[in-house]
């Protein structure tokens, strides 16, 4: 039964590792938080199928902290508080979920996603993706959960490819199809 359960974690996690490769190809912060939110879940459900219980419990908060973050993006609102609030309550969800030191990994991968999802635009967004799946690929690794280490792999590559394939994009530009006027931001 273990086995099976365990196989259908890992399904999931492989299922969540599309979604997310199609979230780093999108120019638009809000639309690269919906995908990963719904990716987000898949994964979060994939841990506590595999044991892993902080990746379970920090992909909780990750959810709630996507949803904040796409609400706030659609009212126009910038501010250091939100970021700062969950990470923060990661802080407090990896306390009572660790699992040893490797905890630690996924907390800061998830901290630095958070400050930076809260922070910059997708330009700069997808170049903080390097250092956050970078250490969440490595508790991955800890955890035995092999759609985690695939997941974060492909991420790391495409995040790459997005950052590459839209280098010459101009951050004015982006701004502005972000903000969904679909016209340049004056200087």
């Amino acid at each position: 039964m273990q086995n099976s359960i365990t196989l259908l974690g890992h399904t999931l996690g492989f299922i969540s590792v599309a979604l997310f490769f199609y979230s780093y190809q999108r120019t638009q912060k809000s639309k690269i938080m919906i995908i990963q939110t719904i990716a987000t879940a898949l994964s979060c459900v994939q841990y506590l199928l595999i044991g892993a219980t902080s990746g379970f419990a920090l992909n909780i908060v990750c959810i709630i902290r996507n949803f904040a973050f796409y609400y706030r993006e659609k009212k126009n609102i910038t501010d250091l508080f939100t970021p700062a609030f969950f990470g923060a309550a990661m802080a407090v969800v990896s306390w009572f979920s660790w699992e040893g030191v490797h905890s630690l990994l996924i907390t800061l991968g998830l901290v630095v996603n958070t400050i930076c999802m809260g922070v910059f635009d997708a330009k700069s967004f997808r170049k903080t993706i390097l250092v956050s799946s970078t250490l969440i690929l490595a508790y991955n690794l800890f955890a035995l959960s092999y759609s985690g280490m695939l997941s974060e792999s492909i991420s790391l590559v495409s995040v790459i490819i997005g950052i590459v394939r839209y280098r010459r994009v101009p951050v004015k530009v982006t701004r502005a199809k972000e903000m969904g006027t679909g016209e340049k931001l004056a200087a």
